[in-house]
């Protein structure tokens, strides 16, 4: 099998399993919606305040809530000791890393959809074709997640502190893309030109990029750790 088919077949076992069970998408949503609600009672509607602070609110609920979703990225491979028959095979075992982050960048990409339309409803936002930039905000802003946070799900995966390691690891490193996405957002609900916020999407690129490739060449020091 070729390096992308593995990877592939991986990220459709995932896809297939999470549409079965449900167990990531759902607290995920869950989350993000609860955080929402919770900043739109704490501030006026549609006062200047919610405004200034719904990207920061919109981004820091993607961030903790791609945490749940990350920390159980390599779960049932743990829990079956699938894990070792993977990388046993013959192959690549980048492409284990590429179809686990193609799996979660899916499934943020997911969660910022469905969340969207209560974003608008919450923060008192009127819907318009001004908000399709989002979609690529989005994009790129799951894939810097996902890149990152899947290296180091698989770092943290045979620890005992798994769960206070990873966003430990996580946060410090996602930091400047979440800064450029915040931003991107704020121009964005802004009404501003193209222009105003493309540099921000360009650091998200090559952001995604750089650490996808890094994440590919460690993986399998990674995760033999």
């Amino acid at each position: 099998m070729s390096f992308l088919g593995r990877a592939l077949a991986i990220l459709r076992k995932d896809l297939q399993a999470e549409w079965r069970t449900k167990e990531r998408l759902s607290p995920m949503v869950f989350f993000v919606l609860l955080v929402l609600l919770v900043f739109n009672f704490s501030f006026e509607l549609g006062g200047a305040a919610l405004q200034e602070i719904g990207p920061g609110v919109l981004w820091s609920s993607y961030v903790f809530a791609s945490l749940l979703g990350l920390g159980r990225s390599f779960a049932d491979e743990r829990e079956n000791d699938a894990l070792d028959a993977l990388l046993l095979a013959p192959g690549d075992r980048g492409a284990v890393y590429l179809g686990k982050m193609l799996g979660n960048m899916v499934f943020l990409l997911a969660i910022e959809l469905l969340s969207l339309p209560f974003f608008t409803l919450f923060f008192n936002l009127s819907p318009g074709f001004f908000l399709v930039p989002l979609l690529g905000v989005f994009l790129l802003g799951s894939a810097c997640l996902a890149s990152v946070g899947t290296l180091f799900a698989a770092i943290s995966n045979n620890m005992r502190l798994r769960e206070l390691l990873l966003p430990l690891l996580l946060l410090p490193m996602i930091l400047p893309a979440l800064i450029s996405c915040i931003a991107a957002t704020e121009r964005i609900l802004a009404g501003d030109r193209f222009a105003e916020f493309s540099t921000h999407l360009q650091m998200l690129g090559v952001y995604a990029l750089v650490f996808t490739a890094l994440s590919l060449m460690l993986f399998e020091y990674a995760i033999e750790e």
